[in-house]
């Protein structure tokens, strides 16, 4: 049957018009991307900080707190001799000392600490423990090793340069992956720049300890490391994704 509403016959076409599939991202919006660099820097020990103490057991306080004056002076001389640095008294203490005997209490006498602590280039550290004890220190309580102040100042600097370009480097890695286009940064954080503590080396001195004629206890440090870590937020432009024909 004829189409009474297309007199000429001819067939009727719809035209539909397509639009082109584009990005959903414009291209031009600027997107961020957040990136954290690790550093770390291990800094060479040259200093080393003794803990040592005068201990003295007695029948009477004041017999007690006097010897442990005398031979604490006379430590206290020769390590001011030796050219000590930060030389402190850092404790003093005088305790009763009791026995139990059939759940009975008994005053036996008293007990005397004073306890110093000084610092010296590692070099010099153990003759100047030696010293110490032959003037009448009879206990080393810690040992500890640190980097000057200047040495650790310069590793804190290197250390976050090494995580900002950790951290651009990783950065960059993406960037050239996924063929985007980086901008400029926006945010910088430095997380941590931790100062260390001093490295620890615990010594216990024997009462009988005999050291040959001469001989220098070895005092050998251990270096000390610094980590930090910095965070980036950087802009960046997403590549236009388009529809190949």
């Amino acid at each position: 049957m004829a189409d009474t509403n297309n007199p000429t016959g001819a067939s009727e076409e719809t035209l539909v018009f397509v639009a082109p599939l584009t990005s959903s991202i414009n291209p031009n919006t600027a997107q961020i991307l957040e990136v954290t660099g690790q550093g770390e820097v291990t800094v060479p020990t040259t200093l080393t900080e003794v803990q040592l103490g005068i201990e003295v057991q007695g029948e009477t306080a004041s017999e007690v707190q006097e010897q442990v004056a005398q031979r604490s002076t006379a430590v206290v001389d020769v390590l001011q001799n030796l050219g000590a640095q930060e030389l402190q008294t850092t404790s003093i203490q005088l305790n009763p000392v009791f026995s139990f005997e059939n759940d009975t209490q008994t005053l036996t006498g008293f007990r005397g600490i004073n306890t110093l602590q000084f610092e010296l280039p590692t070099e010099q550290a153990g003759a100047a423990i030696d010293t110490a004890i032959q003037a009448g220190a009879n206990v080393i309580q810690n040992i500890s090793f640190t980097a000057s102040d200047e040495a650790l100042q310069q590793a804190r600097l290197q250390v976050l340069s090494e995580a900002v370009k950790d951290a651009q480097a990783q950065a960059g890695a993406v960037f050239n992956t996924l063929q985007l286009t980086p901008g400029e940064i926006i945010d910088i954080d430095i997380n941590s720049a931790n100062n260390p503590s001093p490295s620890p080396l615990l010594f216990n001195l024997a009462e009988d300890r005999a050291l040959a004629a001469g001989a220098t206890t070895p005092i050998i440090g251990s270096p000390e490391t610094i980590e930090a870590s910095v965070s980036l937020e950087i802009l960046y432009f997403p590549a236009p994704v388009g529809l190949s024909t």
